[in-house]
């Protein structure tokens, strides 16, 4: 039976998602253990998976402060919109830019960034403040980073 990348996936599917999620360097032969699958029809179904767009990488997490990188801040942008372009581009080419969105509202543009001093922050944000005016917010902690995709975002409720 082909594989359709339209059709919802199975519970099989989202045990071998569940699984890469939490370890993402597992075995074949260790992830079909514990999704009920031989090695190479697990294999196969991660083949599937990654063919379809769903699983599109697999990357070690690393702590930027354990680095040195123990400043993160939230900086939010008025940019207008002759300057959108040259602001993306800027952006990308900063390596203390850890995301960058463009949202609704006046501040259209939200970057978290990371920095290994004050100094080195005050001197991205006046970067940035070269695009239109910034709001700046130092980020004390996270209660949600990096969460796994669950199966109830995206399945209607039972």
């Amino acid at each position: 039976m082909a594989f359709d990348p339209t059709a919802p996936l199975d519970d099989t599917d989202w045990a071998v998602l569940d699984e890469l999620q939490r370890d993402g360097r597992l075995p074949f032969s260790e992830l079909g253990r514990r999704v009920g699958l031989s090695p190479p029809a697990v294999a196969e179904r991660v083949r599937r998976l990654e063919a379809a767009g769903v699983i599109t990488g697999y990357r070690a997490l690393v702590d930027p402060a354990a680095l040195g990188a123990g400043i993160e801040a939230i900086v939010r942008v008025r940019v207008p919109h002759s300057a959108g372009d040259r602001f993306r581009e800027a952006v990308v080419a900063r390596p203390e830019v850890l995301g960058s969105d463009h949202v609704t509202g006046e501040d259209c543009m939200v970057v978290r960034v990371r920095t290994t001093s004050m100094g080195r922050l005050e001197a991205l944000v006046g970067v940035l403040g070269g695009f239109g005016a910034t709001t700046t917010s130092l980020v004390f902690s996270s209660e949600v980073r990096d969460r796994p995709v669950a199966r109830s975002l995206v399945e209607p409720d039972v």
